[in-house]
């Protein structure tokens, strides 16, 4: 530039300055290009490595379960029909099996039986032990009138070689300490028969108790079948299907194998993808998901209320379309005014996946 000026000194001193603004301009203009030019091709770089595939959607219910019979009966009643809400735990059909009613009954009645019986057992096993405490208080009285009569023969026997008493009467010591021995072997008998009575009531009362158990474990089971004919719902949900009529002859293997009702919970959706083999690769687990063709799609949220992204990626391609499943959790809202939900089982629509390319 500074051969410019010297060229051109003829020049006026306001074209020189209005020239050199001309001048710092154009730097200005050629260095922010330069920058724009940089930023473009870098945002261009990070736009190409994020890559959206649209794919078709369908809407699932997150938990869906037919409800069949476990046992057989007659439908006395049935507690909803399609499109009820119903909780957990909730009688859905009551069947009437009288079989089981009089089961249970006659259930109770053996419990009572073994129980008297244990009582029973228990009352032979008192009798015995009195007994045994008996023969052992004759013993020891046996055995207290021994040492006398032992002593009286002593003292006799003294008496007799000193001529103080006459013969017979220590005879008759004698024969008093035989006698009094022979009851003590008898008593001895008494103690062990009544020991063993005492060991015969206590099995008695062990086998008569675990006859309660066994009554009780049938009990039980006469009980838990007889709950069989109330149906509950497994968890909170709508019914979508109903195939079941009060008087109906159902069984655990009903008729042409169709459930008496079927329950979805739909609080919480599934959105599943279907990913061609193409794309699998580049699908993962967090990438953000967009829907397209629902109403409202924007305001949609994951069930924690943040944005939609993929939750589950099978991993596997079906054999028979080459696609991956892939899905989304879908936050279900329910409006109380019109009674109905946002999205319904079934639904079919798009959405788009924002898959990041790291090839």
């Amino acid at each position: 530039m500074d051969l410019l000026w010297r060229l051109r000194p003829e020049m006026p001193i306001w074209k020189n300055i209005e020239m050199k603004f001309i001048i710092r301009f154009s730097r200005v203009m050629l260095v922010s290009l330069l920058w724009f030019c940089l930023l473009v091709s870098v945002l261009t770089a990070q736009e190409s490595e994020n890559i959206k595939v649209r794919l078709p959607i369908i809407v699932e219910g997150d938990l869906k379960t037919e409800i069949q019979a476990r046992i057989a009966g007659y439908v006395a009643l049935v507690h909803g029909d399609i499109g009820d809400r119903v909780m957990q735990g909730k009688v859905l059909v009551t069947l009437d099996a009288p079989e089981l009613e009089a089961t249970v009954l006659r259930r109770q009645r053996m419990l009572q039986q073994a129980q008297a019986k244990v009582s029973v057992s228990e009352g032979m096993i008192e009798i015995a032990k009195a007994k045994l405490s008996q023969a052992q208080s004759a013993w020891q009285e046996q055995q207290a009138l021994l040492k006398l009569k032992m002593s009286v023969r002593d003292r006799y026997s003294t008496l007799v070689n000193g001529g103080a008493v006459q013969r017979e009467m220590l005879d008759e010591a004698v024969f008093a300490v035989s006698a009094v021995t022979a009851a003590i072997a008898k008593v001895d008998a008494d103690i062990a028969a009544a020991k063993a009575d005492v060991g015969a009531a206590v099995n008695e009362a062990e086998y008569a108790k675990s006859g309660v158990d066994v009554a009780k474990a049938e009990l039980r089971h006469a009980v838990a079948q007889d709950q069989f004919r109330q149906i509950k719902a497994p968890f909170d949900g709508i019914i979508t299907e109903r195939a079941v009529d009060q008087g109906q002859l159902v069984s655990p293997g009903n008729v042409d194998g169709k459930p008496l009702l079927v329950i979805e919970h739909v609080d919480v959706m599934r959105g599943v993808l279907t990913v061609p083999a193409v794309d699998a690769a580049m699908v993962q687990v967090g990438d953000p998901v967009k829907l397209i063709g629902f109403s409202e799609a924007a305001k949609v949220t994951a069930p924690g209320g943040g944005p939609l992204q993929v939750s589950r990626i099978s991993q596997t391609l079906d054999m028979t379309t080459r696609t991956m499943r892939v899905e989304i959790d879908l936050k279900n809202v329910f409006d109380e005014k019109t009674g109905r939900y946002q999205f319904l089982s079934g639904q079919y629509g798009s959405a788009s996946v924002i898959a990041r390319d790291d090839n």
